[in-house]
């Protein structure tokens, strides 16, 4: 196991396990570099409104974490429904990427 942060051939490995049901754990299990990537994205997220994390699960596969804060407790409650299980959602239930989408679109539009 390495705890080094500074060596550019330790990857920035973390494995996100989504909760299977309502009341069900969900999980993060990352090395030191996996987690402080997730934490810069996390911090980020809270400064700019989204961020992401590139980061690589168990199998060396990379890929995007997508962080976006949502304040609006009314728009947060439309958020589609986060478990593995599949449930029936609301019609008018929001698709989280639409919420990454639009902090994406107001990036790219100059102020």
């Amino acid at each position: 196991m390495s705890i080094q942060v500074d060596d550019d051939d330790v990857l920035e490995m973390c494995n996100i396990y989504a909760q299977e049901t309502h009341h069900r754990e969900a999980l993060i299990l990352g090395n030191r570099k996996g987690l402080l990537e997730l934490k810069n994205a996390i911090d980020q997220a809270l400064k700019t409104g989204s961020a992401v994390a590139n980061l690589y699960p168990s199998d060396f596969e990379g890929y995007e974490t997508c962080i976006a804060l949502v304040d609006d407790e009314n728009q947060f409650e439309k958020l589609m429904t986060p478990y593995v299980e599949q449930y029936v959602q609301d019609d008018d239930a929001i698709d989280p990427i639409e919420i990454i989408k639009d902090y994406d679109a107001k990036k790219e539009k100059p102020l």
